[in-house]
């Protein structure tokens, strides 16, 4: 067999993928392009027509958008610096010899395996202002003053919903996070002691710089996953007490649900846009930082 035909026969196994990747991804992505510069009365193709960029002045000038995009900032940013931080303590303490550690590994993993529909219909029934078990077991240790309404409370809801995204998804940032600590040699930190590093000098100087690659990855998952953030906050409150737990996921399927199919494809476009905004020059900025091992 030529070189040339080796070549071809070895590109007919990428078509399976590009088909399924086309259809399932890049088509749909084209039509909602399309759609949010049109307009369209339900799904009647005969009442389409174009409509510029008036859905994106709507969904920018609506005032809910304000508060979406403030919201989902917010959990971008605060769950990322508490998925970091916990996971990185967690693989700290995994990365040394214990006993259990295989079992504290899976045990701490656990949660980013749980479907976070699941996840969101557990807490809310926890979270329960009366009849929830968080509640009840602060009465009873007689701490009931730090009871809460903490899915309805307006300004705790938005909260509550980032404690539980960093509750179910440390576990994952630490799985990352540990393997990148258990392919840093450990003649950088033998060479380091002799030399008269304490431990923290070693940490800063050794550790953080190898484990860039791996901070990379759990840092871009963690804000793209954070701006995304739909199922979890729908489980849980809706968008709501009002508008208090509202993103821009939450914003987008009540457009869809509207029948604002139009304003709904502006919006995920809008997102998609942003997220691309942050996250390129972001990981282009960490990437160079980053270090060989």
């Amino acid at each position: 067999m030529s070189h040339n035909a080796q070549k071809i026969y070895g590109y007919r196994f990428l078509i399976p993928g590009i088909i399924v990747f086309g259809v399932f991804f890049v088509l749909p992505t084209i039509l909602g392009l399309i759609l949010s510069f049109s307009n369209i009365r339900g799904f009647d193709i005969s009442t389409l027509s174009f409509a510029g960029i008036t859905n994106y002045k709507n969904i920018f000038t609506d005032q809910s958008m304000n508060t979406a995009l403030g919201n989902s900032f917010l959990f971008a940013i605060v769950t990322t610096i508490g998925k970091m931080g916990f996971g990185l303590l967690l693989a700290v303490f995994l990365n040394r010899k214990i006993k259990s550690a295989n079992v504290l590994r899976a045990i701490y993993f656990l949660p980013a395996i749980i479907n976070p529909v699941a996840v969101g219909l557990i807490f809310t029934s926890l979270m329960h202002p009366t009849t929830g078990l968080i509640n009840k077991f602060l009465n009873g240790v007689g701490l009931g003053f730090l009871a809460q309404n903490w899915l309805t409370d307006t300004k705790l809801a938005i909260w509550s919903v980032i404690a539980i995204e960093i509750w179910k998804w440390t576990g994952f940032t630490m799985s990352i996070l540990l393997a990148g600590l258990q392919s840093i040699p450990r003649d950088y930190y033998e060479a380091a002691t002799i030399d008269g590093a304490n431990a923290f000098q070693c940490f800063r100087n050794i550790t953080i710089p190898l484990l860039m690659p791996s901070i990379n990855n759990t840092l871009i998952l963690s804000i793209v996953g954070g701006l995304k953030i739909f199922d979890l906050v729908q489980a849980t409150t809706g968008g709501g007490p009002g508008s208090a737990t509202q993103v821009f996921g939450t914003l987008i399927y009540k457009a869809f649900g509207s029948g604002r199919f139009s304003e709904g494809c502006a919006a995920g476009i809008a997102l998609a846009i942003i997220i691309a905004v942050i996250v390129l020059p972001l990981n282009r900025f960490i990437s160079r930082k980053e270090v060989e091992v």
